[in-house]
């Protein structure tokens, strides 16, 4: 009887023994590689519209079946960064000339960023740029199109 269990033991320690694989490392999904957590553009169905307002203007960020959480969060990473001024060159909140208030507001399937200018001098030029940065965004990417 001991000799079956000794046996018994001996060969569950040879089966089990081997080299343990390999964990395998998660990739990134493509959307993610490279990611600009500032950038709405890259949320799914996503579309871009400047307004003007009395004192600056919007750009207005909705999607039409992409991940809506995911958008407001760009877009308040978008206000963050645009505020701090230390991000990386190529971030959506680097793009627009420092200088004005930003704040973002929910809306219908999206958000609204809106930026203040520090002078009623400053609106139009403020307008014209945000005008031009709505025209050059495509979707899928903050990467200027020209």
């Amino acid at each position: 009887m001991m000799m079956k269990w000794l046996t018994s033991i001996v060969f569950i320690a040879a089966c089990g023994g081997g080299a343990k694989p390999e964990p395998m490392a998660a990739k990134p999904t493509p959307a993610k590689m490279g990611d600009d957590p500032s950038c709405p553009m890259v949320v799914a169905g996503v579309s871009v519209a400047e307004e003007d307002t009395d004192k600056g203007g919007a750009l207005v960020f909705v999607t039409t079946g992409g991940d809506l959480m995911d958008l407001r969060r760009r877009a308040g990473a978008l206000v963050a960064m645009y505020g701090a001024q230390n991000g990386p060159a190529e971030a959506m909140g680097m793009m627009i000339s420092a200088g004005s208030q930003a704040s973002t507001e929910e809306v219908a399937n999206g958000a609204r960023v809106v930026f203040v200018a520090p002078s009623p001098e400053k609106v139009g030029p403020l307008q014209n740029e945000l005008r031009m940065h709505a025209g050059h965004l495509q979707p899928g990417s903050c990467k200027m199109a020209m």
